[in-house]
């Protein structure tokens, strides 16, 4: 509110990572051989943007160190990303734009556990930076004083979200978790670990009359190479 009152009706361009979802936490079965892990991951997000027609594609890759307890488990990890953001409504702004970033982020859950349930509150917090088309656009329109000053070298990664897994047996487990914070703002996600390899889906709704945007992903265990 007060932001609005200060610029009006320019608009607001956040750093493209925040329109992805939060990395979901990653849950080991409980008769895991090893209770540090090492996964890589890949995931895409792609869907609408801040504003009327435009769009976002992102793809992300990370390096996770997987910590699993009864109750407690710990996810630090490295990421960076690439994609393009499309602007539309702005004059010569219009058109896609490169994005790149590089990221970190330390993501911890408290859990109670009852036989194969575990019941969490997590979070996370981390910084990301990143250049390209995409920030050179929101520095430059903002010093033409064209959208809201928002733009950051450094951007911030935190987030909070209630978590639950379920051990189906002996080396699947099935988890969901509702991220609230950035980035994603709000995106629930559904996470299947299966023999090590995890494939997540994240919804990320749309604060306005415009297509969601979707998160998809896929992890593996790389103990097991």
């Amino acid at each position: 509110l007060i932001s609005f009152s200060f610029v009006g009706c320019l608009r607001t361009y956040y750093p493209s990572i925040y329109h992805s979802s939060a990395s979901p936490m990653i849950f080991e079965p409980a008769d895991s051989a090893k209770q540090f892990s090492n996964y890589l991951s890949g995931d895409i997000t792609i869907g609408s943007g801040e504003h009327e027609n435009e769009s976002v594609r992102l793809i992300r890759g990370s390096y996770s160190l997987v910590y699993t307890g009864d109750h407690f488990n710990f996810n630090p990890r490295v990421f960076g990303y690439g994609g393009n953001y499309e602007v539309s409504g702005l004059d010569k702004y219009d058109g896609n734009k490169s994005v790149f970033g590089l990221g970190a982020e330390v993501v911890g859950s408290l859990n109670l556990k009852f036989s194969s349930l575990k019941i969490g509150l997590g979070a996370s917090l981390g910084v990301s930076g990143e250049f390209g088309d995409y920030y050179d656009f929101r520095k430059q329109a903002e010093n033409e004083g064209r959208i809201s000053k928002d733009s950051q070298t450094i951007n911030f990664i935190i987030s909070a979200f209630p978590v639950i897994a379920y051990e189906l047996s002996e080396n699947t487990i099935l988890s969901t978790q509702m991220n609230i914070g950035i980035p994603g703002f709000i995106s629930p996600s559904v996470v299947l670990n299966k023999d090590q390899y995890v494939y997540w889906l994240s919804w990320i709704p749309d604060r306005e009359d415009r297509i969601d945007r979707f998160a998809i992903g896929f992890m593996i265990n790389l103990d097991k190479f």
